[in-house]
């Protein structure tokens, strides 16, 4: 038994490392510059490092199976035909459906409800983000700022900030009452589309940024908010057996890399004169 879980461990930590080697990588930006002339040994490289992206995107999920708001980021595998043959290639998307929602009747825990389409939207350095993270509280200004970095939290007219009071009430429109008067109301931004959400780029898996205009739904008929709840990330294969899938896949891929490359240099020696 305890020989089982030192090989649970190690494959972890093994994942881990991947996953540290994978980011410091340039990953999705990597460029075929032709150095492998051999088709087939060309091709299984391709195959590990998509199977490498993979891993990491599997490692990311079981670390962050915590996270509120965390959005699984899943990976096409693509075949494209060139004029030398076909090329390997992966297309990274988002699976934007809604994670479970959770209560936690706390007042300043929120949870959009908005056919998935829903973001709160946070003030970070030089830029906004959208977030489904829905945990805040306030600070030492009773700032509403997010639990995460403590970054404002923006309402409709900029950072909200509360007075004093007992009681904090928000409605389902995300207007925020302090002892039954209304203060400031939340600026929650719903887009029209799922596909024009896959602009998006994450910062982290919970934090988003647009990287070009994209079409919202406009009124507060399109969503509503939820106080003392949270939405659980929507993270499906966060799972040990598709990690091992997804590392076997590559191990396997190595392997045939070796061999391939023996039998070439095989060919290469007998050959020669």
């Amino acid at each position: 038994m305890r020989k089982k879980q030192l090989n649970v461990y190690r494959k972890i930590t093994m994942g881990i490392l991947l996953m540290i080697l994978s980011v410091a990588s340039p990953l999705y930006g990597y460029t075929d510059f032709g150095e492998v002339q051999d088709q087939g040994v060309s091709t299984t490289l391709e195959a590990m490092r998509m199977f490498q992206v993979h891993y990491t995107n599997f490692m990311f999920y079981t670390i962050n199976v915590g996270t509120p708001g965390f959005i699984e980021t899943g990976v096409y595998n693509s075949r494209k035909k060139t004029e030398d043959g076909y090329n390997l290639d992966y297309l990274p998307f988002f699976r934007w459906r809604a994670g479970p929602m959770i209560e936690t009747n706390k007042e300043l825990d929120f949870y959009i409800d908005a056919n998935s389409r829903g973001f709160f939207v946070v003030q970070l350095p030089g830029t906004i983000a959208f977030t489904r993270d829905g945990r805040f509280l306030l600070d030492s200004k009773r700032r509403l700022v997010t639990l995460s970095g403590n970054y404002p939290v923006l309402g409709e007219e900029g950072e909200i900030i509360l007075p004093e009071g007992e009681d904090i009430l928000v409605s389902r429109s995300g207007l925020i009452y302090v002892d039954g008067q209304p203060i400031s109301s939340m600026k929650i931004v719903v887009f029209k589309t799922f596909a024009a959400m896959q602009s998006f780029e994450s910062l982290n898996g919970s934090y988003f940024i647009l990287t070009k205009d994209v079409p919202v739904e406009e009124g507060p008929e399109h969503y509503a908010v939820v106080q003392g709840a949270l939405e659980q990330n929507n993270v499906l294969k966060g799972i040990t057996g598709d990690i091992l899938m997804a590392k076997n896949a590559y191990d396997a891929s190595v392997k045939t890399a070796h061999l391939m490359n023996r039998a070439l240099n095989t060919a290469a020696t007998l050959s020669s004169p």
